[in-house]
């Protein structure tokens, strides 16, 4: 294999950026797939219980620092 073989593509930060952007999206997609998965109270097959609140709480505030960071409010 040659020097040149082994280089990686260069990327324009256009292009790069398109790229991470798709991959946000798709995280975001999949972040509401597994909240609309997670049990939802009223439900007699799963009944609601302390366990559940702290991962919803942490869930909240991992989606409130993600917030914060894109509307640069964090402190």
């Amino acid at each position: 294999m040659t020097a040149r073989q082994s280089q990686k593509p260069k990327l324009n930060a256009e292009a790069a950026y398109e790229n991470a952007h798709l991959v946000a999206r798709d995280l975001v997609e999949r972040i509401g797939e597994l909240l609309y998965d997670m049990p939802a109270p009223g439900v007699e097959e799963c009944p609601i219980n302390w366990c559940h609140v702290g991962s919803i709480t942490e869930v909240n505030s991992r989606l409130n620092s993600i917030i914060a960071f894109l509307t640069n409010t964090e402190r």
